[in-house]
């Protein structure tokens, strides 16, 4: 059997020869450590926007928030009682002529009987930035709320309130 020994004068006389490939360790620890100074410096460019994006994004919201006398609490409810807000893929959302005829007249029709019933109307300012609004409606014991920013008012949910519940705060 031969033994293997290096050839030491192959190597020295032979220029073209393959550098040495670098350990896979110091590979990965390389590569680990490019990676926490990339998100330790994404971590400062993020900070720095926000720094600077949050007053501006405030101040935005500041001067486009919508006044009170914006809120026709009658339109917006009959807006949401004929199924406007609706998806279309809602199995309640009027689809056809008569459909939406019959939605329209009958929204109003609640609509009317609310107001004559005292529907209490509330709207919430927070900071001058959005503001709430809110219908509570005693016939059918729902409360109907809309958020105002950006110069509208956009309808966010309705939510049953128990019997109790309304007549605690009257």
């Amino acid at each position: 059997m031969a033994s293997r020994t290096p050839n030491n004068s192959n190597n020295e006389t032979n220029p073209e020869a393959d550098p040495p490939q670098p350990s896979e360790l110091a590979t990965i620890g390389m590569s680990i450590v490019g990676t926490f100074v990339a998100a330790r410096c994404l971590a400062v460019i993020s900070r720095l926007a926000t720094f600077f994006a949050a007053p501006a994004l405030g101040f935005y919201l500041f001067t486009t928030c919508p006044t009170n006398e914006t809120f026709d609490g009658k339109k917006e409810l009959k807006r949401v009682l004929r199924g406007d807000k609706l998806p279309e893929d809602d199995p309640n959302k009027p689809k056809g002529f008569f459909q939406k005829t019959i939605a329209k007249v009958s929204a109003s029709i609640e609509a009317e009987a609310a107001a004559l019933a005292g529907c209490k109307v509330e709207i919430m300012d927070l900071y001058g930035i959005v503001k709430v609004a809110s219908i509570q409606h005693p016939m059918t014991k729902t409360a109907y709320f809309w958020l105002g920013a950006v110069n509208k008012w956009r309808f966010v949910m309705a939510k049953d309130f128990p019997e109790g519940e309304h007549s605690k705060k009257e």
